[in-house]
């Protein structure tokens, strides 16, 4: 590998640790080193649904009800009223609601 090569390889590993970081879905990128050129599979459209009652507590992706802004609001795991998102046609395999109810623990 020529120093430039590397360079390239540690550009594109950096840049798929920080989309990591940030939640979002990374696809498998191919790297031909005679051309020096990256590339990658042409991306899915993502589909998911607001899944009410799975998230953990302060792990909510946003939330709904009184006294709540956004993501990270859920004061007890399962909360009935925050949800998470989830692929869609799995939220109730996991256990969870597609409408929100009003939790017996929120005062």
């Amino acid at each position: 590998m020529m120093p430039n090569d590397i360079e390239k390889c540690a550009s594109a590993l950096i840049i798929m640790g920080a989309l990591v970081a940030c939640g979002q879905d990374v696809q498998n990128v191919e790297y031909n080193i005679d051309d020096g050129i990256a590339t990658t599979a042409s991306p899915k459209l993502a589909t998911r649904e607001q899944c009410y009652g799975i998230a953990l507590a302060q792990y909510n992706d946003c939330a709904s009800g009184n006294g709540t802004h956004c993501a990270g609001t859920a004061h007890f795991d399962y909360q009935t009223d925050r949800w998470k998102y989830t692929e869609t046609g799995s939220c109730e395999e996991k256990g969870g609601s597609l409408k929100p109810k009003k939790d017996p623990r929120v005062k």
